[in-house]
C-alpha cells in the first residue's frame, strides 16, 4: 500500500484513508469486466437481510447496475448506476469503523432522498429564508452554498455533504422548539413536523436511539443526528 501511495504522489502511511481510496479507484460502468467490477460487486452495494447477495462474477451487467443505483439512492448520491469516485467513496461505508454522513443535492426530492426536507428545515434554522418544499431545487442548493460560504473558504457547493452535516445539525432535546426539531420530526416515521419537541418526539427518539444511537437518553446529539441520515440495511 506505501509503493501505491508513493506512486500517486500521496503520504505513504501504508493505510488505506480517504484520499487513498480515491486515487485508487477504477471507475466502472454498464458493460465493464474485471478485477474493478469485482471489487464493486465485493461491497454487495444494496445488501438486504434475507436477500442474495450480489453475485461477483466480473461483469458489470444490469443487476450490477441495479445494486449501484439502490446504494447511490440509499445514500444521496447521484442515481445513474455507474461506479465513479462519488461511488466509490462512499463503499467505505461497508468498512467497519466508517463514519460516512448521507448526502442530499440539487434535484433530489424527499420521494427519493428522505433528508431533504431535513436539509431545508435545518438551512431556515441558520437563517436562510427559503420554503420547505421537499424539492432540492436551485433555492435550496443557493441557500447550501451561501451557509457554506459562512463555515468555511473553499469547498464550496450546492450539495450538503460531509463537511456541512456536523456543523448544520444541532442538539436538541424535550422542550426545545424551532426548525431544527422539525428537522429532527421529518427524519422519524409518525411524527408531525410541528416544531415542539413533546412527550410524543421524546418516545420517538428513544426508541430510534435504542436500536440504532444508545444510549436512549432523548437527547439528539451529533450521533444521534448521524444515525438518523444513515441507510438501516433496508
Amino acid at each position: 500500500m506505501s509503493a501505491a501511495q508513493s506512486d500517486e504522489g500521496l503520504p505513504t502511511t501504508g493505510d488505506i484513508d480517504t484520499a487513498t481510496w480515491i486515487a485508487l479507484v477504477v471507475p466502472t460502468g454498464p458493460g465493464s469486466t474485471g478485477e474493478a467490477v469485482r471489487g464493486v460487486q465485493s461491497f454487495d452495494p444494496a445488501a438486504q437481510i434475507g436477500v442474495d447477495p450480489l453475485a461477483v462474477d466480473g461483469s458489470y451487467g444490469p443487476d450490477t447496475v441495479a445494486a449501484v443505483r439502490e446504494f447511490q439512492r440509499r445514500w444521496g448520491l447521484t442515481i445513474d448506476g455507474l461506479a465513479g469516485q462519488e461511488t466509490w467513496s462512499f463503499f467505505s461505508t461497508r468498512r467497519a469503523g466508517s463514519h460516512v454522513w448521507g448526502m442530499a443535492k440539487v434535484g433530489h426530492t424527499q420521494d427519493v432522498n428522505w433528508r431533504v426536507r431535513a436539509v431545508q428545515h435545518l438551512l431556515v434554522h441558520h437563517g436562510a429564508a427559503l420554503t420547505v418544499d421537499g424539492s432540492y431545487g436551485p433555492l435550496t442548493g443557493e441557500a447550501m452554498r451561501q451557509w457554506q460560504l459562512t463555515q468555511r473558504a473553499q469547498y464550496i457547493s450546492t450539495t450538503c455533504g460531509q463537511l456541512d452535516w456536523p456543523a448544520l445539525v444541532e442538539t436538541a432535546r424535550l422542550g426545545d422548539s424551532g426548525h431544527h426539531v422539525r428537522a429532527l420530526q421529518s427524519l422519524l416515521p409518525g411524527l408531525a413536523e410541528d416544531g415542539s419537541f413533546g412527550p410524543l418526539t421524546d418516545a420517538a427518539v428513544r426508541d430510534f436511539q435504542q436500536m440504532f444511537a444508545p444510549p436512549a437518553d432523548g437527547i439528539v446529539g451529533p450521533v444521534t443526528w448521524h444515525a438518523l441520515t444513515v441507510p438501516k440495511g433496508e
